[in-house]
């Protein structure tokens, strides 16, 4: 199986996405898909493209109740959920840890962690897709000079405690944070929204394209 992640579109979705099609099995998308809600019809171009792979959605923090509606009519929202796939359980945790910004779709640690911890206990072979990368890793640094991580420690305590049963985690959020990482077993990856990954679960093998028509947001 071959599994493509693309995370914090903010609306616009970049030309090479519908190439995607043409190889991938299942497309994660890890959240901000809009930006506090605008560019919405974003959601119905990745419905679209449930018709050649599995398109599998969370929200993030700057995602409004009404984006979160419109993923749910299109049936694409696995926030809270567990999407089996052959061999592999996709589960989605949506939102992020408390900001400094009062974002639309931010919980406290304890909310994150008791939300996943009723998904993912029974589970084994689990692809985490999540809109806040797991704390203390490459992918939550904001500050690289200054070592400074904000992702969320409930995420990371969940990876660690069921690192056997966790293969892989697909974040975003931390927009500078583009990487390949691990905690014990579990990938970790932060694609950025100048980068889609690749994975293909036969060989293991994780890879980083960035977009050719990526431009600065």
């Amino acid at each position: 199986m071959k599994i493509v992640g693309i995370t914090d579109l903010h609306g616009k979705l970049p030309p090479t996405v519908r190439e995607f099609k043409d190889f991938a099995d299942v497309l994660v998308v890890c959240g901000d898909i809009t930006h506090f809600g605008k560019g919405i019809e974003i959601i119905e171009k990745l419905a679209e493209l449930s018709d050649y792979m599995e398109v599998l959605c969370i929200p993030g923090n700057c995602d409004t109740k009404e984006v979160i509606d419109e993923l749910n009519s299109f049936k694409l929202n696995i926030d809270g959920k567990v999407k089996k796939i052959e061999n592999i359980n996709f589960v989605g945790v949506g939102g992020s840890n408390k900001t400094p910004f009062n974002t639309p779709n931010e919980y406290t640690e304890e909310e994150i962690y008791n939300k996943l911890i009723n998904v993912v206990k029974n589970l084994k072979n689990i692809f985490l897709v999540s809109h806040a990368p797991p704390y203390n890793t490459m992918a939550d640094i904001v500050d690289l000079n200054e070592n400074i991580h904000v992702g969320s420690k409930a995420i990371r305590r969940i990876i660690e405690e069921f690192n056997e049963n966790i293969i892989f985690c697909a974040c975003g959020h931390i927009h500078e944070s583009r990487c390949i990482d691990k905690i014990g077993n579990t990938i970790i990856v932060n694609p950025s929204p100048k980068s889609y990954f690749i994975y293909d679960t036969k060989k293991n093998m994780v890879v980083l394209e960035d977009f050719m028509d990526f431009k600065n947001k």
